[in-house]
């Protein structure tokens, strides 16, 4: 008798149904092969991820090893993964239909990255000034209107990348090592960063909603135009348009000078920063030199021939 395996198959489709009879995952490969009893390989896999009877998210690679009853499948090609509002990729990638944390759980640990269609540029304080002592002449005061601009897309980079589907209305990208975020006017690095994806009941805009959290940690750097801003922590609230820096938190500005302490809040709208000091009851603002305004010393008179 030959080997009990079953033959390769060509131009496949596998449909995966949830508890409630609706889809879930789709696979389709233009070859599939039973590597074992549970391990199959395809070739030109390409994965049809669902939440809530929706298309999430599409990925493909070269090739894939899948675990088809467990919902799992890897790989150590590019694996490239699009949704409704984002694209991501990398290598020595795995996904698991169900973990427990999440659902359509996506992770890349070499060369990854990220691409945020919608920008995250314009989610920074960047229209923001060093302190609230400071008066304001009325060119700063201008309609802030002039100057905004289109979006671009934010280009995020690290050595580990994450993609979950907490619940039907929130999904997490958590990036790991060597992280960058790239955008229109701003520059962030730092250990590690988590961007919150929320969806309002009553919007419709994205499967994914829109960003609502970032929360950074480790050595973070934030540089756009004029500015860089400095903390071992960042807490971006989108909705409130703030961002929290703690822990040995620093603004540098071209114009005003550096404000430090143990936390600052940066206020989208007004353009300040908040310096409030911590149990050391530290906290320091420096100012630009004073210009020379004509008051300099007298020099000795001399005779002219």
């Amino acid at each position: 008798m030959g080997e009990n395996k079953l033959p390769t198959v060509h131009k496949i489709t596998i449909p995966h149904f949830n508890e409630a009879g609706y889809i879930s995952w789709e696979l389709q490969a233009s070859k599939l092969t039973q590597k074992n009893d549970s391990v199959f390989l395809g070739i030109d896999p390409i994965l049809y991820l669902f939440s809530d009877r929706i298309l999430e998210t599409t990925a493909q690679s070269n090739s894939g090893e899948f675990l088809l009853k467990k919902g799992e499948a890897r790989g150590n090609d590019i694996l490239e993964v699009s949704g409704n509002g984002f694209n991501a990729k990398g290598k020595k990638w795995s996904w698991r239909n169900s973990s427990e944390s999440g659902e359509n759980q996506m992770i890349f640990k070499e060369d990854c990255e990220v691409l945020f269609l919608n920008g995250l540029d314009d989610l920074f304080a960047n229209d923001f000034n060093i302190s609230t002592s400071i008066c304001r002449s009325e060119f700063q005061d201008q309609n802030l209107s002039q100057r905004k601009e289109k979006f671009i897309p934010t280009i995020a980079t690290a050595n580990y990348l994450e993609f979950l589907t907490i619940d039907e209305n929130t999904h997490n990208f958590s990036l790991d090592g060597n992280v960058s975020l790239d955008g229109k006017n701003l520059f962030l690095t730092c250990d590690k960063i988590d961007v919150i994806f929320t969806k309002d009941a009553n919007s419709s805009k994205t499967p994914i909603g829109e960003v609502s959290m970032i929360y950074a940690t480790g050595e973070v750097k934030l540089c756009q135009n004029g500015r860089t801003s400095y903390g071992d922590k960042m807490t971006l609230n989108i909705k409130a348009g703030t961002a929290l820096l703690l822990g040995s938190a620093r603004v540098v500005d071209d114009e005003w000078g550096v404000a430090s302490g143990e936390k600052i809040i940066l206020e989208k709208g007004n353009r300040m920063a908040k310096v409030i000091a911590g149990e050391s009851g530290k906290s320091r603002l420096e100012l630009p030199p004073i210009p020379n305004l004509g008051f300099g010393k007298k020099l000795k008179k001399t005779n002219l021939k």
